[in-house]
């Protein structure tokens, strides 16, 4: 199994404008990303894919591996799908360009759990909620799982009748860490675009409505990603007061 990590990102996000490219403690966001995967310790090579040539420039220049790809993409998963077109490996692993607070020891226990369940062709990571007031978030991507951990559905607004404190035990957070079967990836994208993914802009739905399986990994503990001006502060703040943050962050500078 060699897998390769592949960022997707573009300028022209809709919620935060700019976002890939926003500083962060005198690093573009992107580059806190890149830096933190390049820590992996499974990962043999990492991938920024953009159709941007300003986000190409400023990767490049900080010694990053760049993919130029189509800029007119729809989601991530099709960028990468294109990047990773021409790369020689069995998996891809997609990291969200927005996930500054990624913790490198989390991408390799995504990766023992990809090998655990290696007859599978996609897996997604997830993280318990610990604060419930954030599962009406709607930049935040919520799931339902059946018995194998699968996941049943993906949603930004809650679809349950009763309470939601109740369903604290079985309702999961998705991150921006997806695994492909590269093969599987190919198959995925030539697929037509399915409704309820494009209606919610949730690319793992796509799979899902076509009857696919998404094995999830769960990870310790949830870190925020970045879709708001919001996140931005929250990620600054732990950043700012966070030790293990800090020294990783301390690290990916030297």
């Amino acid at each position: 199994m060699e897998i390769k990590i592949v960022i997707p990102v573009h300028l022209a996000s809709r919620r935060l404008e700019r976002k890939a490219l926003i500083d962060i403690e005198g690093l573009p966001m992107i580059e806190h990303v890149r830096r933190r995967a390049m820590l992996s310790k499974g990962i043999s090579d990492v991938y920024i894919a953009t159709g941007d040539k300003e986000i190409k420039n400023i990767t490049e220049k900080y010694g990053g591996k760049v993919i130029l790809t189509k800029q007119n993409h729809q989601n991530g998963t099709s960028r990468v799908a294109e990047a990773i077109s021409n790369i020689d490996c069995s998996h891809v692993l997609l990291v969200q360009g927005d996930e500054p607070l990624l913790i490198p020891h989390y991408i390799d226990l995504f990766i023992e759990g990809i090998k655990k369940s290696n007859t599978d062709k996609m897996w997604n990571a997830i993280t318990r909620f610990k604060e419930m007031n954030f599962v009406h978030e709607h930049s935040l991507v919520k799931c339902f799982l059946d018995i194998n951990n699968h996941i049943i559905s993906c949603f930004r607004e809650v679809p349950v009748s009763s309470q939601v404190l109740k369903f604290k035990k079985i309702l999961f957070k998705m991150h921006g860490l997806i695994a492909y079967e590269k093969n599987f990836l190919e198959e995925l994208v030539s697929l037509k675009e399915t409704k309820y993914s494009k209606l919610e802009s949730i690319e793992q739905m796509k799979a899902i409505e076509y009857g696919f399986k998404i094995k999830t990994v769960e990870l310790p503990e949830d870190f925020p990603s970045v879709n708001t001006e919001s996140e931005l502060e929250i990620v600054k703040n732990i950043l700012a007061n966070n030790l293990n943050q800090q020294e990783l962050f301390n690290s990916i500078i030297k």
